[in-house]
């Protein structure tokens, strides 16, 4: 569905409307000032047609900066086809470059997270792809975006960083992630786009209360406006609280982090240590790390099972606890947090070893004919140089520290019967 502009604005309206478009033309121009090349995240909305031609409007008559729309289609509508000829017709009457890609949540786990959620992470690993480094992509989140999100994370019992504002400029990727429209209402939106004449698109799944964020947005926060008229302005302050506290409560993971850390390897982190800070620290350096590690993020269900049943138990023992994108595990004292481990073939995994047996060959100066790489079966002996007789390759992993999971990934190189390197 496309929409056309709203009419009937008065004089002294338009007035005051226009006096906000300037601040909000003035703001951005600042926001943007260090970057020549721009890359607008446009699906076609309203909001992001306001954005696109806001920036066109700037920086029409400016040589040297480059803009680039991004149009990801989900697939998900029927009509995700013409949204996207929609948006290419449009970047083309604005003389904006324009870019299309398609994603699909085929083949996607929706287990642990919503549709919704799983689509928002493909479409920012598109732009991360896109974005060249040093420039900056722009996305039209607008003031009840950011109420909406802080009422809708409320709802699912985040703490302080899903509470937390969006930032105006933040890095992203190899570049910047820039949101200028972030204090502006979507009244104001909609009075630019009207203003002019702009024609956008209504995706009809916005008005399908099913989705949360679409009863906050019709049913809730209406409601609310009714007795608070503020309250868009109220709820953002209030994520600003929520965004001071989540940098202060990062400030003291940091520092518990830098305390925990297992032989000075930030992916490790040591069990004995960790269990002497309280239960509200351990969650609080646990987040962070998964943070720093670029993992995502577990429910509160999901934590309180990593520290009952990984980080408190048994020194031998080695538990498991897994969500959408991570897992976590332990070996002795030690804990570790990765993106969950691929199945592993032996066989299939063996062409990828042949392909480095020359440069093996060359660096242990053996023949190459002679040399042939596998993974370990059971029941292989090593023998060491410097140490007497032979021992078992179990034992000598398991002397050396590597976790079980890793062990039989790793490649080991014979030479005749006899193992001469373990890759």
């Amino acid at each position: 569905m496309i929409s056309t502009p709203l009419r009937g604005v008065n004089k002294a309206h338009d007035e005051a409307i226009q006096k906000t478009f300037n601040m909000i033309r003035s703001k951005t121009s600042a926001l943007l000032s260090a970057y020549n090349k721009i890359f607008i995240a446009y699906s076609g909305g309203v909001d992001s047609h306001v954005l696109l031609h806001l920036l066109r409007e700037i920086y029409q008559d400016k040589k040297g900066i480059k803009l680039v729309a991004i149009h990801v289609n989900h697939g998900v509508s029927p009509k995700a086809q013409k949204w996207v000829e929609h948006c290419r017709k449009i970047c083309k009457k604005l003389a904006i470059e324009y870019i299309t890609k398609k994603i699909s949540l085929k083949n996607k786990s929706c287990n642990d997270y919503s549709p919704e959620e799983i689509l928002r992470k493909l479409r920012y690993e598109i732009f991360a792809k896109i974005l060249p480094k040093g420039a900056c992509l722009v996305t039209a989140h607008q003031a009840d975006d950011q109420a909406e999100t802080l009422l809708l994370q409320l709802f699912r019992g985040a703490g302080p960083k899903g509470l937390a504002a969006m930032p105006e400029n933040i890095k992203f990727a190899g570049g910047y992630l820039a949101r200028p429209l972030l204090n502006s209402s979507r009244q104001e939106i909609l009075a630019y786009a009207s203003k002019y004449k702009l024609q956008w698109l209504e995706d009809e799944s916005n008005a399908n209360t099913k989705f949360d964020r679409n009863l906050i947005r019709h049913e809730v926060m209406p409601l609310i406006k009714k007795r608070w008229p503020a309250i868009i302005t109220t709820l953002n302050r209030a994520s600003k609280h929520c965004f001071e506290a989540s940098e202060l409560l990062n400030i003291l993971a940091e520092k518990d982090l830098q305390e925990v850390v297992s032989l000075n390897n930030v992916d490790i982190l040591d069990i004995t240590l960790l269990k002497k800070l309280s239960v509200m620290r351990q969650k609080n350096v646990l987040r962070y790390w998964f943070y720093k590690l670029s993992l995502p993020m577990p429910s509160e269900v999901k934590m309180r099972e990593v520290i009952r049943t990984v980080i408190n138990s048994r020194y031998d023992a080695m538990p498991m606890v897994k969500w959408l994108g991570a897992e976590v595990r332990r070996f002795r004292d030690n804990l570790y947090a990765m993106p969950p481990l691929e199945p592993f073939d032996k066989e299939k995994s063996l062409p990828v070893l042949n392909k480095i047996k020359s440069k093996v060959a060359r660096e242990l100066k053996l023949n190459p004919k002679k040399i042939k790489i596998c993974f370990r079966q059971g029941g292989e002996k090593v023998k060491i140089a410097g140490r007497q007789g032979t021992h078992d390759l179990k034992k000598l992993m398991q002397e050396w520290s590597i976790p079980p999971w890793l062990r039989d990934r790793i490649p080991l190189v014979y030479f005749g019967k006899y193992i001469v390197a373990i890759i």
